[in-house]
Parts: C-alpha cells; structure tokens; sequence
C-alpha cells in the first residue's frame, strides 16, 4: 500500500480526481435532479475530503474512483436522513457510474489531442524538453531529473516551468482559435438565419 505525503496526495487529487469534476457535477444535474448548485458543492466538498484521507495504491482509474464515492455518499446521506424524497430514491436506485470505456469519437478525440501535445512538447526548447518528458512521461522527480540531466534542482525547475508556461500558452492561443471560429460561425448563421 503507497502511502502519499502531502504533496503527494495533492499532485494525484489534481492530477487524477480534479479533471473529472466537471463531468461529475453534470452527471449529478441530469441524474439527481433533487440536488441543487449548493447540495452538488458540498456532497463534492465531502468527497474531497474523503479522497484526501484515502490511500491510493490500489485505485486504477480516478474518475470510477470519484464518481464511485459521489454514488456512495448519496446513498449515505439517503440512509442518515429522516426524511428522503422518494423522487431522489429513485434517483440514486437508477445511477450508474458511466462506463470509463470511451466511444469511438472520444477515442478519436483523445488520439488527436495527444498528436497535438506530442507535436507541442516537441517544439520545445530541447533540455526544457527533456526535463519535461522525464518528469511527465517516464515520472521521475525533480532530483532525478537533474542526476539525469547533470544540473541542479532548481534549472530542472526552471525548464519545467518554461516548458510548461509554452505549452499552456500555445494551448490558450489554440483555445482562442477555435472559440474565435465558433464565434464567426455563429453570427454567420445568426447573418442567413436574419435573412431568411
């Protein structure tokens, strides 16, 4: 069993559980209509809390793991409570953990997004380049990657944040491409649909 220190255990929430957060509050918006904005923060904020005590070694995919204890403490607070809906018992009777096999088109999405980061990672400047893919990719740390590299601790911190800064960068200016190109889309449909 790996226990994480605390930093430890903040890098795996971030990196494995946070991502998925979003997709769980819409799967509790369509499915547990009963719950509101405020009930959804504080079942989330239960389950954070959960997930920090919790160890680590034998979970193999975050997003079952959170979706997996948001179900639980639905069906906790069902059995706490004096008085229950029947609507949400009926909610919480027919959730289902969505299935972590992607479709097709996620599979294809996922395949093109990571084209485009590999693409991105290799436009890096090359020792950035190398510290980031040492860290990310083969997950070594900041003193092994600097054995690695023959440099100190704090240049690998140093090329790691350049690295990271220019992959974010060029990653917003893609964001912004395409929301630009939503944008004219949109008002070109807005443009036939005024002239019609």
């Amino acid at each position: 069993m790996r226990v994480l220190d605390d930093p430890a255990r903040v890098h795996w929430i971030a990196t494995h559980i946070l991502p998925h957060e979003p997709e769980v509050r819409g799967w509790l918006r369509r499915h547990v209509r009963t719950l509101d904005v405020h009930d959804i923060d504080d079942l989330l904020q239960e389950a954070y809390a959960r997930l920090w005590t919790g160890e680590y070694g034998h979970i193999t995919s975050g997003r079952s793991y959170l979706f997996a204890v948001i179900r639980n403490l639905l069906l906790e607070q069902a059995r706490h409570a004096r008085i229950v809906p029947m609507e949400r018992l009926g909610e919480i009777d027919l959730l289902h953990i969505p299935s972590e096999e992607p479709g097709p088109d996620r599979r294809a999405g996922a395949r093109q997004e990571l084209e485009r980061l590999e693409r991105i990672v290799a436009d890096l400047p090359e020792r950035c380049r190398r510290a980031f893919e040492l860290q990310k990719f083969y997950g070594l740390s900041q003193r092994e990657i600097a054995l690695e590299m023959n440099v100190t601790e704090k240049t690998v911190e140093k090329h790691l944040a350049v690295a990271l800064a220019r992959i974010l960068e060029i990653l917003s200016e893609d964001s912004g491409q395409v929301v630009e190109r939503v944008q004219q889309e949109m008002s070109s449909d807005d443009s036939e649909q005024s002239r019609d």
